[in-house]
């Protein structure tokens, strides 16, 4: 090992420090002792390798119990490791997915669930607890995700949500949204006249009888219904977004339905959600 001090290649071991056990060394020429250079992630103890390894499967659907049995982790570390690794995707998400020229984009709203369900929820449940949503715009024609939210299923939140949309994107495209109403005022007050905008209302009929649950029924009809503008009829389809939605519950574990791998607050579910953005709309941008 060379000095960082004098630079002789004298230096040798001398035990270790720390309750991470952190190699120690002792120069024989000058007799210093330092500790090997090394990188860090952030304020965080864990090596950035090992701090990428950790994300990686966090994104390929792992479960935050399964990584930290994987990789001897502590739970709460690992959730350390997500929210900054959320606080740099989502500042770059923030300032590079600007002045967007999309064609055609498809809005939805995909359900999950903070510590319980919905109607689970009593008065001295946690702040955030309950129903959330995750809002999502796609670009049809890229696959890229041009702006998320989270929230309550309700016009606040589809205003929020479409401001959004409408300071990342510049020119006039296509929306296509599902038949929520919140759309409406929200596309009307934030791109007024400047775009075509079409709501896809789908109708669903009951195949077998029993009890009704989500997904119980099929599809039996798909009607358009024109809001502004005038929207190509061929490309009024939320297809796509779907597609991203099931997309999001393969590769966020806490997505995914009846299982014990919910968000227990809702920043961590925020975290997630952004780190997920930022690695989805880079991938999108390589293909």
């Amino acid at each position: 090992m060379v000095c960082i001090r004098c630079k002789h290649d004298t230096a040798r071991r001398f035990g270790y420090y720390g309750k991470r056990r952190i190699q120690r060394f002792r120069c024989r020429s000058c007799r210093s002792t330092f500790a090997a250079p090394h990188t860090t992630f952030g304020e965080h103890y864990t090596d950035p390798e090992t701090a990428s390894k950790v994300l990686s499967l966090m994104l390929e659907g792992t479960s935050v119990r399964a990584i930290s049995r994987l990789m001897g982790l502590h739970q709460q570390t690992i959730l350390a490791l997500m929210n900054t690794a959320a606080e740099n995707a989502h500042r770059v998400f923030d300032t590079q997915v600007r002045n967007v020229r999309p064609k055609f984009v498809q809005l939805d709203e995909l359900w999950c669930m903070v510590g319980c369900h919905g109607k689970n929820v009593r008065p001295k449940s946690p702040a955030g607890w309950g129903d959330q949503w995750v809002w999502l715009a796609l670009d049809s024609e890229t696959k890229m995700i041009l702006s998320y939210h989270i929230g309550g299923r309700n016009a606040l939140n589809a205003y929020r949500f479409v401001f959004d949309l409408s300071q990342r994107t510049v020119g006039r495209f296509q929306i296509t949204s599902d038949a929520f109403k919140g759309y409406v005022g929200a596309i009307e007050e934030w791109f007024g006249a400047d775009t075509d905008f079409a709501q896809l209302q789908k109708i669903y009929g009951r195949s077998e009888p029993g009890p009704e649950w989500y997904g119980s029924g099929r599809v039996i009809a798909a009607v358009p219904r024109v809001r502004s503008g005038s929207p190509d009829f061929t490309r009024i389809s939320t297809s796509h977004i779907e597609r991203a939605n099931l997309t999001v519950r393969m590769h966020l574990r806490r997505f995914a339905r009846k299982t014990s791998g919910i968000s227990n607050t809702l920043a961590n579910l925020k975290a997630a959600v952004a780190l997920y953005v930022a690695w989805y709309t880079t991938s999108a941008a390589r293909t």
